[in-house]
């Protein structure tokens, strides 16, 4: 059986083992639930939520959309933060990763200093630090458009030709201070992280490579592009999909700052429904299989590149 088989057979068994510990952990505890007359079940999802969903995709309206309506306003938020953080992290690292091995003395001091102030500080405090920098901006009346396309304001950045009438401000896109608090201190926080991995990933390779493509006449931004860092991918892959994970499940810090991700909305409707068991099982099972596939699709492309690596 080919090593790609093998490992999607693995990928299988972890889904049936989670699924058949979660339907085997909520059987029993709905069992002891009935016993004591408590009701459970999953009908409540079919309920008009109590609370709107903001800044998701889609639109959750108080009384009129349901629970389960609210769940997947939920986990798109999620989604939203954790591609736009992996993304714009892994082109940081990168930068700084590079940086670090740069012949430059003074590069090399300022991207060992990002990585060091940025890793040693708790990724909540980056967030909150963010989120306050973000509410000292002006008001809307009294803020300057950058270039006529940019209005950075205490509710928010208004990109694309923004129009500010009265109390209301009208442009293209809206970001809000919440999302962009938590975007920016998750990006930097991880590109950290994979700074050090993209610099352990290319100083693992033998120096014989630049040597060997100096002598072919190639230079540094060629070798580093076509030689280098292709070989280094197959070395930083495996840490860099622990990096990818954590910024999924690092999202969850969002209900610190107000921004109704996946687990926000579980304790809103928690709180309102008083259905634990039932909305921590539906928490698990999001999370969990998120991450199995994020796991499955980096497996994936890691083998991809080590069968291309030996041909």
């Amino acid at each position: 059986m080919s090593l790609r088989w093998r490992d999607a057979g693995r990928q299988a068994m972890a889904f049936a083992i989670l699924g058949g510990l979660l339907f085997l952990m909520f059987h029993l505890t709905s069992e002891n639930l009935r016993s004591r007359g408590i009701h459970s079940g999953f009908g409540f999802l079919w309920e008009p939520a109590r609370t709107p969903v903001a800044d998701s995709p889609l639109k959750v309206e108080a009384g009129v959309d349901s629970y389960a309506k609210a769940f997947v306003a939920g986990a798109l938020n999620s989604l939203k933060i954790t591609f736009a953080g992996i993304f714009s992290a892994t082109i940081v690292g990168v930068v700084v990763g590079l940086g670090r091995l740069s012949t430059n003395a003074l590069a090399r001091l300022l991207c060992r200093g990002y990585v060091e102030a940025m890793r040693n500080v708790p990724l909540l405090l980056h967030i909150f630090l963010w989120y306050g920098i973000l509410l000292q901006l002006p008001a809307a009346a009294d803020a300057h458009a950058w270039g006529g396309q940019v209005l950075a304001t205490n509710r928010g950045i208004y990109l694309f030709n923004p129009v500010v009438d009265g109390f209301e401000v009208h442009a293209g896109l809206f970001v809000t201070p919440e999302f962009l608090a938590l975007f920016i201190g998750i990006t930097l926080y991880t590109a950290a992280f994979i700074a050090e991995i993209v610099r352990a990933a290319v100083g693992s390779l033998q120096r014989g490579q630049w040597e060997a493509s100096t002598a072919l006449g190639l230079s540094r931004a060629t070798t580093l592009r076509r030689v280098v860092l292709p070989q280094a991918l197959r070395v930083a892959l495996p840490p860099l999909t622990s990096e990818y994970l954590g910024i999924f499940k690092n999202s969850t810090l969002a209900v610190a700052v107000g921004y109704q991700d996946f687990m926000a909305i579980s304790n809103t409707m928690l709180t309102e429904t008083g259905q634990a068991v039932e909305v921590m099982a539906v928490v698990m099972a999001f999370y969990a299989v998120v991450s199995l596939l994020v796991s499955a699709a980096m497996h994936g492309y890691e083998h991809r590149n080590a069968r291309w690596g030996l041909r």
